[in-house]
């Protein structure tokens, strides 16, 4: 698989990140989905940005403009003629720059689904990406902390069946929101789907889980979908990739017992920048299980045939 590429200079690139990273977590198995998302996604970034900069005075949008002069010496003179409208297409052409700019993403949008067909996709799309999430971060727990086990996906997979699976609580709400039921099927299934974005699955449980439990007023997918000036700090993100590279490198270099490959091979795996890794931060590491989810483990039987 070729490698995500994305640039995290700015507050501004990396909200263009976080846009690719979304889409290739959630259209993994179709490029077109995949280009169509994003495209949808930096058109909606470039018009909330464009509806930003025409709402400060005029006095404000001039003194913006001079300040990026030197980027622009040959358009100055037409930017300061007509600030709101000059800075929607400069905007529009550099959010849409890898499908080739303004007239190419603009026939890129005609041919691609509607954003709300887009979000609803995301929605059907969610237990899969979350489960996913989930086995990785049960395979990580064991592996680094309890290696006696003997880590492996079917053991998350019973795992997960035992304590989701059994909970009437989660059965109905999945059910309400349309999903399938916690069954082994349905988590092999989400498996197949989602194993090249396994890392950024577990990236988005652990991001979510956290910054949940810290309080933010709103979780990682609305941090995603929000405009960045409604939040003051890249926390958010900056966690996301830290979680998704530590993912990546476990999954791609874990062996479960018997098995020559490993989890998930480096050739099929989405991989992101190593630039993105803070070293200064350690290798994230997966929680402990508890006692009583070892508990359920103990009571695994191995099946006749592997994932």
């Amino acid at each position: 698989m070729p490698a995500i590429e994305f640039d995290i200079s700015t507050r501004v690139h990396r909200r263009l990140a976080a846009i690719r990273l979304k889409s290739y977590m959630t259209f993994p198995d179709d490029p077109e989905l995949r280009k169509a998302a994003e495209t949808t996604s930096r058109a909606k970034l470039a018009q909330w940005y464009s509806i930003a900069f025409a709402q400060r005075s005029e006095e404000k949008q001039k003194a913006i403009l001079q300040r990026i002069g030197p980027r622009i010496p040959d358009e100055l003179p037409r930017a300061l003629a007509d600030p709101p409208k000059w800075a929607k297409n400069w905007i529009f052409n550099d959010f849409l720059e890898p499908v080739g700019g303004l007239e190419a993403g603009a026939a890129v949008l005609a041919d691609a689904p509607s954003a709300s067909w887009l979000e609803r996709e995301w929605k059907s799309r969610w237990f899969g990406m979350t489960y996913v999430g989930k086995l990785v971060c049960l395979i990580g727990s064991m592996h680094q902390h309890h290696q006696s086990i003997g880590p492996s996906l079917n053991k998350a997979v019973y795992w997960l069946c035992q304590m989701d699976g059994k909970d009437k609580r989660v059965t109905a709400g999945l059910k309400r929101l349309g999903f399938p039921a916690v069954y082994e099927s349905s988590l092999k299934e989400a498996w197949r789907q989602f194993k090249s974005v396994a890392h950024l699955c577990a990236a988005f449980v652990v991001t979510d889980s956290v910054f949940y439990a810290t309080e933010l007023d709103r979780d990682f997918m609305e941090y995603w979908q929000r405009p960045p000036a409604f939040y003051a700090v890249d926390d958010a993100f900056h966690q996301f990739c830290h979680v998704a590279r530590a993912a990546e490198l476990f999954l791609t270099s874990f062996r479960p017992h018997g098995q020559s490959l490993p989890l998930v091979p480096k050739s099929m795996i989405y991989s992101i920048p190593e630039k993105i890794f803070d070293s200064e931060h350690g290798i994230f590491r997966f929680g402990k299980l508890t006692p009583e989810e070892l508990a359920t483990l103990d009571k695994y039987r191995a099946p006749k045939a592997f994932i």
